[in-house]
């Protein structure tokens, strides 16, 4: 609302500064009072015209610029939301409307959203490979009383299985 404020506040100083005062001065200076009477009608008659636009012009601008913030404003706001929902490990992809502002950056954000997901995915499949090795592990090291040199052989068997899994993960990014 300021800008709508100041905008209003230019026009007023400016009309009267550049119009409306010189033109009293030079009905003023005029010597026939027929011509200052019917010039000082004209002038009152733009007066009284010139108010109810600069109201008229000023809520146009107004309604002109709340359009435009909620075009702004909507999707920042969702985009907020969309990242706040991104940190605490629920993405969702952000959805703007037709006329909003930053419509380009929908696309982008869907796509970290998909790879945050299919990093997700990737971690925890991994955490249950893992998982599902160390429970073989530790069940044969309590049924089978097995050797430390087993278990090393097994835990190296385990751990070129990570680095395998790990590849694959960076061969994806």
């Amino acid at each position: 609302m300021f800008p709508v404020l100041v905008y209003a506040g230019l026009l007023v100083l400016l009309i009267l500064g550049l119009v409306l005062l010189p033109m009293h001065r030079q009905i003023a200076a005029d010597p026939d009072p027929v011509i200052q009477a019917i010039l000082g009608a004209q002038l009152l008659r733009i007066e009284l015209w010139l108010a109810p636009l600069l109201v008229l012009s000023g809520c146009l601008a107004g309604i002109v610029a709340l359009v435009h913030s909620r075009r702004v404003a909507g999707p920042i706001h969702r985009l907020r939301e969309g990242l706040v929902k991104l940190a605490v490990g629920a993405p969702e992809p952000v959805v703007f409307r037709k006329r909003d502002e930053f419509r380009e950056l929908e696309a982008p954000f869907a796509g970290v959203v998909s790879r945050m997901e299919d990093l997700t995915r990737s971690k925890l499949k991994m955490l249950r490979f893992l998982r599902h090795n160390l429970e073989g592990i530790s069940q044969r090291v309590e049924t089978q009383h097995i050797s430390s040199v087993e278990l090393r052989e097994s835990l190296d068997v385990l751990m070129r299985d990570v680095d395998g899994e790990l590849k694959k993960l960076q061969l994806k990014s």
